[in-house]
């Protein structure tokens, strides 16, 4: 049986070699080559980390030395800038593989896409840091909150998971389901979100029964209704979903407060619903 890894690498080693855009090295010494150690300084990596992505075929170096040596040109100093953006935007491991694998990935297109996700951040924290603000001067008794500022930018982490997303999919799909949650209102907002919770509770109380049991089952299709608000699902998309579930650690880590088993039993359940 082939292993996890060895699907990963053979998904992510078409993404070498790579054409880069007329002058987009030009922020090098042209010609010039790294070694291992050189590239993990100058990146605030570690060397292991390096020999990690070259194992996963994610980023292997320009070339091989017959001393065994790896050495890094401009073309794969880039290429490492593009997964460190990624991580630092909390994508794991595989899902970079899979974006910078897509046909037609350059280097300008993940940049313009870093810097509408960076923005979309640098927003979000600006309202996050005017909503403590105002919190802070209404416990002083220096002004008086209206409702809807009370969760003013922390209600917004669904839609920055969507806006991500279309990084990921369908631009258009993901531009609709940003559109209909944006119609929503603070308090059906936060409905949305109180409900959620506690369907995840309700989820995790079927922990150890069988996944396609009826009252598995049930929570299954309920689940995709909910998601059907926002786009149209087919099978393979909400398998995918529930696999981002167990894969993504920002969506795992959510199901873990709730029972760190519960992204699992929920792969389980979908897989067992679409299977039958």
């Amino acid at each position: 049986m082939v292993n996890r890894k060895s699907r990963f690498a053979a998904k992510t080693f078409r993404i070498f070699p790579i054409s880069l855009e007329p002058n987009v090295t030009s922020g090098f010494i042209l010609g010039s080559m790294y070694t291992v150690k050189q590239v993990a300084t100058l990146a605030g990596i570690t060397v292991r980390t390096l020999h990690h992505y070259d194992a996963l075929g994610l980023l292997k170096p320009s070339r091989t030395g017959d001393n065994g040596y790896r050495y890094y040109g401009e073309e794969a100093l880039l290429l490492l800038q593009q997964i460190l953006f990624y991580r630092e935007l909390g994508m794991n491991l595989e899902t970079i593989g899979n974006l910078m694998g897509r046909p037609g990935f350059t280097v300008v297109a993940a940049l313009e896409s870093h810097r509408k996700a960076l923005a979309r951040r640098i927003e979000r924290l600006k309202r996050l840091l005017a909503t403590v603000d105002k919190t802070l001067a209404q416990q002083k008794g220096e002004t008086t909150m209206q409702q809807e500022e009370w969760f003013d930018g922390l209600s917004d982490q669904e839609k920055a998971y969507a806006e991500e997303a279309a990084q990921k999919w369908d631009p258009a799909v993901v531009k609709e389901s940003n559109r209909r949650y944006a119609r929503l209102t603070p308090a059906e907002k936060q409905r949305m979100k109180t409900d959620g919770e506690a369907f995840n509770h309700a989820w995790a109380a079927l922990i150890g029964t069988d996944p396609a049991a009826p009252a598995a089952r049930k929570m299954v299709e309920d689940w995709r209704k909910g998601i059907e608000f926002f786009y149209p699902t087919t099978p393979e998309g909400l398998r995918g979903l529930a696999e981002m579930y167990n894969q993504d650690e920002r969506f795992k880590a959510n199901y873990d407060k709730v029972d760190p088993r519960l992204a699992a039993y929920i792969l389980a359940c979908v897989s067992a619903y679409f299977d039958s």
